[in-house]
């Protein structure tokens, strides 16, 4: 299980240019809010939430605040495609299901373990 970043009161932002599917690092209208990340603690952000085009990203990590960049780990992460965005998009940290689903699976088997004697 890869821990993950996740912070509370993370204002959304969106993206300064438009991107590819391949675009890295990806620009933002403001990442002052955003958790600081690195590659083994990454944390996830959403673009275009709620759309056909929503993707989810890992991100290692951030530079600068307002008209910062964020930089991705993954793309196309949790069960997400990697796709382009245009200029103006939603972006917001989230919390995603792989995380949780991690989360459960450790707590669960840590129990059974527990449970067995081991």
């Amino acid at each position: 299980m890869l821990r993950r970043e996740i912070k509370g009161n993370t204002v959304a932002t969106t993206l300064s240019a438009t991107i590819t599917s391949s675009t890295t690092p990806i620009g933002v209208a403001d990442a002052t809010t955003f958790p600081v990340g690195s590659v083994s603690i990454p944390f996830v952000i959403t673009i275009d939430r709620g759309t056909a085009s929503e993707e989810k990203i890992l991100i290692s990590g951030k530079t600068g605040g307002v008209s910062g960049s964020l930089t991705p780990l993954t793309r196309g992460y949790d069960g997400t495609t990697a796709v382009g965005h245009n200029a103006g998009a939603l972006v917001d940290h989230v919390l995603d299901a792989t995380t949780l689903q991690d989360m459960n699976t450790t707590v669960y088997d840590t129990k059974i373990l527990t449970w067995m004697g081991l």
